[in-house]
């Protein structure tokens, strides 16, 4: 059954607070005490009608109410509130996906080095290098040489901003070892997804070389990375 003044007089009351995103909390609750104040009524044998005309009445002037609401309900207080929990929530949703970027990479399927025969390696080793170049994080995850003098670099490279990468990776840096040996020829491919995973494949290694150094120094930005050789798994 419809009550047209219990109607009103939420309306009313609603039409002088400001903030619209608290009306409906605020409308909520003055429903609840109403009713209860009609039960009340009910209770002590008043017909429903005059129960909500009774419980109405009981509250109170309709335009004071709504004016002491807004003053409760500052129409600036709730702006202010309102944007810092959309900030919040969008921070919240930077984080997971800065901290998700490890677990999609887990699922990423694609391997670098899937078309490099186990019975061609001399050594492939677990490596766990990490530089950050601007907002780009760069990782190093494999080592691998073959039988053919072929040292092939595994990384990974991702941005750390979830709009989007700044600048793309032109190259991982200038390879050499321990014994003063640079090397420039070889080949590289990269999958190109959010989480790129690529390889950089040099020929000519020098076997006996224990340190393998990769240098960047571009555009005012540089790392130095020195990663021992034949050290953990060694297939010989």
């Amino acid at each position: 059954m419809l009550f047209p003044e219990l109607d009103d007089f939420l309306r009313t009351v609603l039409s002088h607070v400001k903030f619209s995103f608290d009306k409906k909390a605020i409308r909520s609750e003055l429903e609840s005490h109403l009713w209860d104040r009609i039960e009340e009524y009910l209770e002590q044998g008043y017909e429903k009608e005059a129960a909500v005309h009774l419980a109405v009445e009981g509250m109170g002037e309709p335009k004071e109410i709504g004016i002491e609401l807004n003053k409760q309900h500052n129409p600036l207080i709730g702006w202010l509130w309102w944007l810092t929990n959309k900030a919040v929530v969008l921070l919240v949703a930077i984080n997971l996906l800065f901290y998700g970027i490890p677990i999609m990479d887990s699922l990423t399927a694609y391997d670098p080095a899937k078309d490099i025969l186990p019975t061609d390696i001399v050594y492939d080793l677990k490596v766990d290098e990490k530089v950050c170049l601007d907002d780009t994080v760069l990782e190093f995850t494999r080592v691998i040489l073959k039988k053919n003098g072929e040292l092939s670099i595994i990384y990974k490279y991702y941005d750390t901003r979830f709009w989007g990468r700044g600048w793309s990776l032109g190259g991982i840096g200038r390879i050499s070892d321990n014994l003063e040996n640079e090397y420039w020829s070889g080949s590289g491919s990269s999958n190109g997804e959010i989480v790129t995973k690529g390889i950089r494949t040099f020929t000519n290694f020098d076997k006996t070389a224990e340190i393998l150094i990769i240098s960047y120094d571009h555009f005012n930005r540089s790392y130095r990375v020195e990663i021992p050789l034949r050290a953990g798994d060694v297939i010989e």
